[in-house]
């Protein structure tokens, strides 16, 4: 089997849930020799186990890392920060093709796991869109669970918790979000009371941002100062979880020296969150998708006073597209809104003079038809035909510069284009 043809065997697999059971009948031995640090959560997964995977191979640990999103999937498993040798991945992909079909997150994980047990990673970290998943890796004496917010679909925040704390284990530490509502917080107490797993709660307090140049960030938590590449508070809470993480895992007999903490936060580089790649014009890709990630995206654009945008969007589905309008609107959520009786749908000033709906690679273009009607009663929005064609309009006609968001898929198409112009 080829790369090409792997990830073509991942990509093709069909969405939905797993038993964990299913998922450990599928890992060989090695698999379960290595200790898992599992991520999941609504917001933050990403940065936070890329942070937590960077402290980790600067203490001089053999570290995997499994990021879920919609990249080749031989781009998303990493050892040492390095995409996973193709072999590895071909042998992997040959094995789980050989089984019953796992569903495609339950599938990757597997593949994720094979390929860190055969290249003799002592440790990995892994998100988890399935929290559940955790119960079939046999090893893991840290978990995260990253910021709870509204997700845009019918979930509540204590619901949306209850399914992240599957990720805890009894015996092992669960370090959590600063700054969690106190809804989520009560529910990951008690799940954790339940499940016999120590929780550590970062304090809010303890983190303090430090002057640095517009759309930088530099953060001391707790006394760990370092530059980051992720901008706004939840990039200063996968900072926390981090160092609390790693913290956590020296009380289960790792040595993690401070030095290694600090040069694991400065070192990564950021591709899922809040990413400037251009100054002068201001050009901004976000991956953020629910109303919890639109919200932080606007206060960091309100925080720097930036006006006079244009934003492209493109969303992938339609569930909780409102919502995520709204919040990118307005800063707040559909239910707080209705409480602001001041505030009505597209009367708010905003940082966006027009906004550009497009279609993502893979999406249909009638689902972005029916978001355009969504959009304008938040914004001046107009359809486009490409990325390429809102690109143009969007620099064209902008006074400050461009934002593109409402995907993964869409940033990193946008990505593309842009550094090759």
């Amino acid at each position: 089997m080829t790369i090409d043809r792997a990830n073509e065997y991942f990509a093709a697999l069909p969405e939905g849930f797993a038993p964990a059971e299913e998922l450990r009948a599928a890992l060989p031995a090695a698999a379960q020799q290595v200790a898992y640090v599992g991520a999941a959560g609504t917001a933050g997964k990403t940065a936070s186990a890329a942070l937590i995977a960077a402290v980790l191979k600067a203490a001089g640990f053999v570290t995997g890392l499994y990021h879920a999103g919609c990249e080749p999937l031989a781009q998303r498993i990493r050892i040492n920060g390095n995409p996973v040798d193709a072999g590895l991945l071909c042998t992997a992909a040959e094995q789980l093709s050989s089984r019953k079909p796992l569903p495609r997150a339950a599938a990757e994980l597997a593949a994720a796991a094979i390929c860190f047990g055969a290249a003799g990673c002592r440790l990995a970290v892994v998100e988890l869109p399935d929290a559940g998943l955790a119960e079939a890796l046999a090893h893991m004496p840290v978990c995260v669970v990253t910021s709870i917010g509204p997700d845009g679909v019918s979930r509540s925040l204590e619901r949306s918790a209850a399914l992240a704390a599957g990720v805890m284990r009894e015996g092992a530490i669960c370090v959590t979000a600063p700054g969690q509502p106190k809804a989520v917080l009560s529910e990951l107490i008690v799940a954790a009371g339940r499940e016999d797993c120590e929780l550590v709660v970062p304090d809010p307090d303890d983190i303090t941002f430090l002057e640095a140049e517009k759309f930088t960030s530099k953060v001391d938590y707790g006394g760990y100062t370092a530059p980051l590449a992720f901008l706004g508070r939840h990039a200063a809470g996968s900072a926390a979880i981090a160092v609390e993480t790693a913290l956590a895992l020296c009380k289960k007999g790792l040595d993690i020296p401070d030095e290694a903490i600090l040069e694991g936060l400065a070192a990564v580089e950021n591709r899922s969150s809040i990413r400037v790649l251009s100054q002068r014009p201001l050009i901004v890709l976000d991956a953020c998708h629910t109303p919890q990630q639109a919200m932080a995206l606007l206060r960091v654009l309100n925080m720097a006073k930036v006006r006079h945008l244009s934003a492209i969007i493109g969303l992938t589905e339609e569930e909780g597209a409102e919502a995520f309008f709204t919040a990118l609107e307005t800063g707040l959520t559909p239910e707080e809104q209705k409480k602001d009786k001041g505030s009505m749908p597209g009367m708010r000033e905003n940082p966006f003079d027009k906004v550009f709906l497009v279609t993502p690679k893979g999406t249909e273009d009638a689902l972005t038809e029916r978001l355009l009607e969504k959009a304008r009663y938040h914004f001046d929005a107009e359809l486009c035909e490409s990325l390429e064609e809102a690109i143009g309009l969007a620099k064209a006609g902008s006074r400050r510069g461009l934002l593109i968001c409402g995907s993964e898929a869409i940033a990193l198409e946008a990505a593309a284009q842009l550094e090759n112009r």
